[in-house]
């Protein structure tokens, strides 16, 4: 008489882990989201307790308005507040990991130079972004300022490049 194998071999359990194993070898991508979802997903996380829908509708009125323009790359989407004599403005909303950014803010540098910009800026409470513009490699200028948010001055970081 042949003993039985031992417990769980040949079990549903495993035929889950075979088929793991057979299946895809490399990780499935995210899918691309459209500039709405990443703008409130982003939003959401970075001014939590803000009515989000009121400040959705506002963005939406300064778009129709053409005060400001998307730029989406991935999940990255640059909002763009032209600033006069080729200057723009931006702000990032992403929901990709922060390994990606330098690469979106290395196009979109490209992208904004394609539409005759001359010169970017940024702001962040965030000191992770100085990381970030390292990495990107390209020549942004990092000072130290100060941002309104929420009725108050806050630290902040000021990023200039020249495109």
């Amino acid at each position: 008489m042949v003993a039985p194998a031992g417990p769980g071999i040949g079990k549903a359990k495993d035929a889950q882990v075979m088929g793991a194993l057979k299946g895809k070898t490399e990780a499935p991508k995210k899918a691309k989201l459209n500039s709405v979802q990443i703008i409130e997903a982003s939003a959401k996380k970075e001014l939590p307790g803000q009515d989000i829908q009121k400040f959705m509708s506002t963005l939406a009125n300064m778009i129709q308005r053409k005060m400001v323009s998307l730029l989406q790359i991935g999940n990255t989407v640059f909002l763009l507040k032209p600033a006069g004599n080729g200057v723009v403005e931006f702000h990032t909303f992403t929901v990709e990991p922060m390994e990606t950014l330098a690469e979106r803010y290395k196009a979109g540098s490209n992208s904004l130079k394609e539409m005759g910009y001359q010169k970017a800026i940024s702001y962040s409470t965030s000191p992770a972004f100085n990381k970030i513009a390292q990495q990107t490699g390209l020549p942004v200028k990092i000072s130290q300022s100060q941002q309104m948010i929420g009725g108050k001055m806050v630290p902040a970081f000021k990023y200039e490049m020249d495109l």
